[in-house]
């Protein structure tokens, strides 16, 4: 099992990284431009683009790994709201395998001389599977939000507001995925999209001060 510090530290510094990674990104992509658009400024600017890609995917992997390591340490027989917890550990680690295996595709999509090019491989196709994968994790997410915050609001062994938090986020981002194309799910996705980092950060935050104090 991680240690309490460790996951204080993912779980606080993860997001921040996303955040750093996602700025840099939008330096030299546009957001909103087709897929083909998108592949053709990450491979202009391929060493970047490689950092950004896999920087993203690091912190990516810190937030959920720390998330698995916070749900883990609230599992065990004797202690309310395990079999959430457990869940929430099962789709944090899950998320985790979908973006390695997301990276990978857009590596590979993304270098102009791979072998994967070469040999005729639809660079295109590659990438918008890629994007495809990551989306999906979204659903995936807000459940891990969702079990987390409620394991916490039965468990108790942190702030009510952080538990609430969570489960409210959880709830908006799975309200918003599955009501596509409803005028409402716009705010609703933002509303959750914007407070899971938020929340998973300052989570880590006060992960670290209870180690301090107890230490």
């Amino acid at each position: 099992m991680l240690s309490k510090r460790l996951v204080g530290f993912f779980m606080f510094l993860g997001p921040i990284l996303a955040v750093i990674m996602i700025i840099i990104e939008e330096g030299f992509m546009s957001s909103g431009s087709t897929f083909a658009e998108q592949l053709k400024g990450m491979s202009d600017n391929y060493t970047l683009a490689t950092i950004t890609t896999v920087g993203l995917s690091i912190a990516m992997l810190t937030i959920f790994i720390g998330l698995y390591g916070l749900a883990r340490s609230m599992q065990g027989e004797n202690k309310p709201g395990s079999d959430l917890a457990g869940l929430a550990a099962i789709f944090a680690l899950l998320i985790a395998g979908i973006f390695m295996v997301s990276l990978g595709i857009q590596l590979i999509a993304t270098e102009r001389e791979s072998e994967f090019i070469k040999e005729g491989g639809d660079a295109l196709g590659a990438f918008a599977i890629s994007e495809a994968i990551v989306r999906s994790i979204f659903v995936f997410d807000g459940l891990v939000m969702l079990f987390l915050g409620s394991a916490i609001l039965i468990q108790k062994n942190m702030s009510r507001i952080v538990g609430g938090l969570f489960t409210l986020f959880g709830v908006c981002v799975l309200l918003a995925v599955f009501s596509a194309g409803d005028n409402w799910a716009g705010m609703l996705w933002f509303v959750g999209f914007l407070g899971f980092p938020i929340i998973t950060s300052a989570t880590g935050f006060i992960t670290l001060m209870q180690d301090r104090k107890s230490n």
